[in-house]
């Protein structure tokens, strides 16, 4: 059985909208994160004597999850394959909360919420690694559990 045609123009429409999102902020990132490596790399290569790069490691780290939430081809999976928390995620809770007058202001406050959450968990994990390397001397690498 196929799709109505103006249903499958309208996911259509949503899945290139979508990917030119996750296009930008893939660029925005990328801008951002070029020089951070730079530096992190610099300041490994001067400071971090003969131990690994501690600095540079965590902003491949940073790459990394940054590139698993923006999910760039995502769509290539189908809607059904939106599974974790990522850009596709927020994007389909702001769609339902734009759509639903009813629970859209109780939606958008969770949203703001789940922001709120997810900016300051990021925030204190780019403080937690330099504060701790002042305390302690240096870090040996973990990965963040969820």
């Amino acid at each position: 059985m196929t799709t109505p045609l103006p249903t499958a123009r309208r996911r259509l429409a949503r899945d290139v909208l979508l990917l030119q999102l996750k296009l930008l902020l893939d660029a925005a990132r990328d801008l951002v994160l070029s020089p951070v490596t730079l530096a992190a790399a610099a300041i490994d290569f001067v400071f971090g004597g003969s131990g690994s790069p501690r600095l540079f490691n965590a902003a491949l780290r940073l790459g990394q999850r940054s590139d698993d939430w923006i999910d760039l081809w995502a769509a290539a999976r189908g809607p059904e394959a939106t599974d974790h928390a990522n850009v596709d995620l927020l994007m389909a809770r702001l769609e339902e909360a734009v759509r639903d007058p009813r629970t859209g202001a109780r939606r958008a406050r969770i949203l703001k919420r789940w922001a709120e959450r997810e900016l300051a968990r990021a925030r204190r994990r780019s403080v937690a690694p330099t504060s701790a390397s002042r305390d302690h001397g240096s870090v040996a690498d973990t990965d963040d559990a969820h």
